[in-house]
């Protein structure tokens, strides 16, 4: 008889244990959904940006015809205006639009001559032996040549004053950067 009251009263306190283990599991589960519920927003958040339209019904902008003439226009949110937009190909002045020219005809000459030289060469960043050549500038805004071997600084891009804002750049954009400009013809 004494076994079976012990048996019961260790039942009893093994029942209580089990429940409170339960009701802390369920207190840790609805903590820590909430805990993923911040993290998935807060992560679509930065997969949602949007560039901003910095332009309102009735501004002048100017853009770049296929020919490479300029044309001004005013904004109203058409399809038009987002497509030129969307395409980088809206300018606040005449003479950013011209500059914009003027950087798109060096480009395209400066690829035809880099091609021309290369040939059929095709660039390899895991060869750790095979050196690559690009033109960079100093402060005092001198060119010059720099060889690499295994990095790929996509300065074709610009720079960031901040680690954290190149680091969420590569997260929102990484993927079109390796398809457009790594796995591409650059």
């Amino acid at each position: 008889m004494k076994n079976k009251k012990q048996d019961v009263n260790s039942l009893e306190d093994l029942l209580k244990a089990a429940d409170e283990f339960r009701k802390w599991a369920v207190d840790f589960g609805n903590k820590l959904s909430k805990v993923l519920a911040d993290i998935q927003t807060s992560k679509k958040e930065e997969d949602t940006w949007e560039m901003e339209i910095p332009y309102e019904d009735g501004d002048e902008y100017y853009y770049i015809q296929s020919n490479g003439d300029i044309f001004s226009d005013d904004w109203y949110g058409t399809e038009a205006d987002d497509r030129y937009f969307s395409q980088g190909n809206i300018f606040p002045t005449e003479q950013a639009a011209e500059l914009e020219v003027k950087r798109r005809n060096l480009l395209t000459r400066f690829r035809a001559f880099r091609d021309e030289c290369n040939g059929y060469w095709k660039i390899n960043w895991k060869d750790a032996e095979q050196a690559k050549y690009i033109i960079k500038s100093n402060n005092e805004g001198d060119l010059y040549v720099v060889t690499y071997w295994t990095v790929n600084e996509f300065h074709f891009f610009g720079y960031f004053k901040n680690y954290k804002d190149a680091q969420c750049a590569i997260e929102l954009f990484g993927d079109e950067i390796k398809e457009l400009f790594v796995e591409g013809d650059a």
